[in-house]
């Protein structure tokens, strides 16, 4: 086998597939990124086992190819030893089946390879009910829920997005326990049967990484793996098993205080009241409300104390204070579109909820912290 491409259509497709390889697989071949050369072209597959990425190069984007059948190549230094290639067409070529000659005019590497029969099936199979969204809106959902996933391996289903999906609305949850975000969509095309799932946080974001261009995004969903098609890339995740904690009974749905504010202003204030707070590790704010004034508060033992004013539109005139963690509160508000934000309080120990002014598809939560 034998084929020539140029270096800028390979590396991109060799960057998508090694999103799917983790460093702490046990399994060698695992380490590979598998070259299927067919009539049609050539496949790049790469997979830890719980997350693969399969890339199809079409045979009209390939310079020359003969022959057919698969190789698996090593991707420790492979992939930097394309990116480093000093000509714009590389040559490939196996010898010996196990062992693969990449060369330009002039220079040559060889590889060792392993073995194809080594590397464990993998099915990237469609259903036969498909849901199509749109790339932009995909991006949109996983950015506005991404953030607050967990990172704690001791309740893994709070390390995934739970998917939800009834009719023609589909709802995206991540929660880490202390913040929440719900994202809705409005699906064109109702789905007949009801889906609650789990995907694991680090394939929704390489997913998020590779979805670019607005194109059309198909999603296929399994009881155990989901499958995402996009142009020619194929992104296929296991699942989390375990049923999703309920978290609708968290968001409040009335409030004692609706409180309208400009985000800049209000991001930046809280942004720099920051850089004076006690607990850096949570970074830990006071907000102090009256009337139409908020008060922002900060102190550090060390250093001082921060103060930062700003003149809000409330319905309530009655005081409250409430704190909490200043980062958790900039990631929410990093992930709003909108100019204006309504904060939705009740007292000092209840949920915070934070939303676009018009945009009813997207609520975030953050719990307060007792500083007493």
């Amino acid at each position: 086998m034998k084929w020539t491409i140029e270096k800028n259509i390979i590396l991109e497709a060799l960057n998508n597939v090694t999103k799917a390889l983790s460093q702490r697989t046990t399994i060698p071949v695992l380490n590979g990124i598998v070259f299927d050369i067919t009539e049609n072209g050539i496949d790049l597959l790469a997979s830890d086992s719980e997350l693969t990425i399969k890339v199809s190069i079409a045979e009209k984007d390939i310079k020359n190819i003969e022959g057919k059948g698969r190789i698996i190549i090593q991707s420790k230094y492979f992939v930097e030893m394309i990116r480093k290639m000093p000509s714009d067409i590389i040559d490939f070529e196996i010898e010996d089946n196990l062992k693969i000659k990449i060369s330009t005019p002039n220079n040559q590497y060889r590889l060792n390879c392993y073995n194809p029969n080594d590397y464990p099936n993998i099915n990237l199979e469609k259903s036969e009910d498909a849901i199509t969204i749109k790339s932009p809106i995909l991006k949109e959902i996983i950015n506005q829920t991404s953030y607050a996933l967990s990172t704690q391996e001791v309740r893994p289903l709070l390390t995934g997005i739970n998917l939800k999906i009834n009719g023609d609305i589909l709802e995206c949850i991540a929660t880490d326990s202390y913040r929440l975000s719900k994202k809705n969509i409005k699906l064109n095309t109702p789905v007949n049967k009801l889906i609650n799932i789990v995907i694991p946080g680090r394939s929704i974001t390489e997913l998020e990484k590779i979805v670019a261009e607005d194109d059309d995004v198909e999603i296929h969903v399994f009881s155990n793996k989901i499958l995402f098609i996009y142009k020619n890339i194929y992104i296929q995740s296991n699942l989390l098993s375990g049923t999703y904690p309920e978290t609708s009974h968290f968001i409040p749905s009335d409030f004692a205080y609706m409180i309208n504010l400009n985000l800049k202003e209000f991001f930046d204030a809280v942004d720099r009241a920051a850089l004076l707070a006690q607990n850096k590790e949570k970074n830990i704010i006071k907000m102090h409300i009256e009337d139409k004034e908020m008060v922002i508060t900060s102190t550090s033992n060390e250093l001082g104390n921060a103060e930062e004013k700003l003149k809000i539109d409330s319905n309530n005139k009655e005081k409250i204070e409430i704190s909490f963690s200043s980062k958790y509160m900039m990631d929410a508000l990093k992930v709003i579109k909108e100019e204006n934000i309504l904060l939705l309080l009740n007292t000092d120990d209840k949920p915070i909820l934070v939303k676009p002014v018009t945009d009813e598809t997207l609520i975030e939560l953050i719990l307060p912290i007792k500083t007493y």
